[in-house]
């Protein structure tokens, strides 16, 4: 993931040098580059979810499951999620499965159900990630804003929420936010922040 960051960044450079149309879109795709080198390319499993449930967990150090994946797993996913509404791995599961498919509305509706039950951060930047491909910026922000709030150390929020921020003008905000999660994220997992804000700030 790092390779790929850094060969994104080669990318933006290049953008950069192309005029101010190019500028933003290059920002947006260091930022997601840089984003994907923190949680992946789709929604990384947490550990709850490779433990039970429907196999899904990848063998240590094998890529996540590919779109191919997801469709075979969705059939099984739903039956057990249908017989046992309240498995809660198997419900975050099949809205990984949603997600991973493009079926965001039904993504959005398992992720606003759990999320009634218990707050989980995790949960509720996935439901961010989910809005903001569904169209709605203001209810992806909030839903980053309030995954920080929870957990202040935890990353993805952070650059997914400068990232939206930045697609919308709003280049202090958005570095504003970089900088909060450098201070507060746990040290491995600042240099996705760092590069971000970065190349955000600009020279000097």
């Amino acid at each position: 993931m790092l390779v790929a960051a850094g060969a994104a960044i080669i990318v933006v450079i290049v953008a950069v040098i192309a005029g101010p149309a190019g500028r933003d879109r290059a920002a947006t795709e260091l930022l997601e580059s840089l984003a994907s080198a923190v949680t992946g390319t789709t929604d990384q499993l947490t550990s709850d979810e490779t433990s039970t449930g429907p196999t899904l967990a990848p063998a240590t150090g094998r890529v996540q499951p590919s779109e191919k994946d997801w469709a075979a797993l969705l059939p099984r996913l739903q039956e057990v999620a249908a017989a046992d509404p309240g498995d809660v791995t198997t419900q975050r599961k099949l809205a990984l499965a949603y997600y991973n498919l493009g079926r965001l509305d039904e993504a959005a509706v398992v992720y606003k159900r759990l999320l009634a039950v218990k707050e989980d951060p995790v949960l509720r930047n996935r439901l961010g990630n989910t809005l903001r491909d569904l169209g709605d910026p203001a209810g992806a922000e909030a839903a980053y804003r309030e995954a920080i709030t929870d957990d202040p150390a935890l990353a993805p929020p952070y650059l997914n929420l400068a990232e939206l921020l930045w697609r919308q003008g709003r280049d202090a905000e958005a570095l504003a936010v970089l900088d909060e999660g450098v201070a507060k994220v746990p040290e491995e997992s600042r240099a996705a922040l760092r590069k971000g804000r970065d190349f955000l700030a600009g020279p000097g």
